[in-house]
C-alpha cells in the first residue's frame, strides 16, 4: 500500500519561454548596472560640455651656476644654466618668488652641486636625478605649504670639464 508521501509528484519541467524571460531580465539588469552610474554621475555633463583645457608651460630663466665638483683635487667643474618650468597661470607668482628667494636658492644649488662627483653628474640618469632633486628642493623652499607649482627644471646648458 502506497502512502501520499511515497507518491511524489513528477518533476516540473521549465519551459523554454521561462528560460528566455530569465535571460532577458538578467541582460537588462546588467545593462542598467553599467548605464545608470554614467547618467547619475555629476561629472558627466561637465566632461561632455567643456573640452579639457591644455595647460601650457611657461619657462622662467633662473641663471647659471659654476661649481667645482666634489673630487679630491678639485680639477673638474660643472657649469649649468637652469630654466624653471611652471604652469602659465602661476608664472607671475613663481617669477616674483624666484626673484625674492634667488640668493637662498642659488646658495643651496651651489652646495648641492659641489657635493656631486663626476660619476654622479654624468649620464642621463645622473642629470635626471639632479633635475628631480633641484625641482623638489625649489618647491619645498618656495612653497612651504606643500603645493608644487614648479613642474620641472630644464638645463639650458650643462657642461662638465
Amino acid at each position: 500500500m502506497a502512502t501520499a508521501t511515497d507518491q511524489a509528484a513528477p518533476p516540473r519541467k521549465v519551459s523554454m519561454i521561462s528560460w528566455l524571460a530569465l535571460a532577458l531580465a538578467a541582460l537588462l539588469a546588467i545593462a542598467a548596472g553599467f548605464s545608470v552610474p554614467m547618467y547619475l554621475s555629476p561629472e558627466a555633463p561637465k566632461k561632455a560640455a567643456a573640452p579639457k583645457e591644455t595647460k601650457r608651460p611657461a619657462l622662467i630663466p633662473f641663471g647659471d651656476v659654476v661649481v667645482n665638483l666634489g673630487e679630491e683635487r678639485l680639477t673638474r667643474y660643472l657649469r649649468c644654466k637652469l630654466l624653471v618650468v611652471v604652469d602659465e597661470t602661476h608664472q607671475k607668482t613663481v617669477t616674483d618668488l624666484l626673484a625674492k628667494q634667488k640668493p637662498f636658492l642659488k646658495s643651496w644649488l651651489i652646495s648641492y652641486l659641489s657635493d656631486q662627483s663626476l660619476q654622479e653628474v654624468s649620464g642621463a640618469a645622473g642629470v635626471n636625478r639632479i633635475r628631480r632633486d633641484v625641482r623638489d628642493q625649489f618647491n619645498a623652499m618656495l612653497f612651504p605649504d606643500g603645493s608644487e607649482r614648479i613642474q620641472d627644471i630644464l638645463f639650458d646648458e650643462f657642461v662638465v670639464q
